[in-house]
């Protein structure tokens, strides 16, 4: 079996862009993953770097995380762990700069994975073209939320796949 970087194919080679089923596809995969890691592994995993580039694609498009070279290892009853400051910039939660890990940081990771999906561009290629990260451009009060409502109902709306993604199909 065969895997790949989809972000790599697909969102820093310009290639055509990822339908929104495929989107769709590497989003559940990557969270039933992190619910494995975080709910059904004894101890729990915290991978501490949930990035574009650590979910590869199988053969038949299928998530798979990668690289646990940043993971620790919890007991269930242990909600969080104090270590070095780990993870990629842009990826990396505000609590994890005082040294906390938990399975929250790699949810935080996880939703700015999210965002890279629905816009179809990684974290760092977002903040070369517009000069600031994901995180600061979905606050309000330009709020991708607000933003992507009001161009919808004024019939200019882009990005299908995004209002699909937040209102649901």
């Amino acid at each position: 079996m065969r895997f790949y970087q989809w972000c790599v194919v697909y969102l820093c080679a310009e290639k055509r862009p990822l339908d929104w089923a495929a989107r769709k596809r590497i989003a559940l995969g990557s969270a039933r993953a992190l619910v494995y890691l975080h709910e059904q592994c004894d101890p729990k995993i915290i991978h501490g770097d949930v990035k574009a580039a650590n979910i590869l694609l199988d053969d038949q498009g299928e998530a798979v995380v990668a690289d646990f070279g940043l993971a620790k290892f919890l007991d269930h009853s242990v909600s969080h762990v104090t270590t070095a400051v780990r993870g990629t910039i842009g990826y990396i939660a505000p609590e994890s700069l005082s040294g906390q890990i938990s399975a929250k940081t790699d949810v935080f990771s996880y939703g700015i994975l999210l965002l890279e999906l629905i816009l179809g561009q990684t974290e760092h290629g977002f903040r070369r073209m517009s000069g600031q990260n994901l995180l600061s451009w979905v606050r309000p009060p330009t709020s991708m939320f607000v933003l992507t409502y009001h161009s919808y109902i004024q019939g200019t709306f882009i990005h299908p796949c995004l209002f699909m993604l937040l209102v649901g199909d």
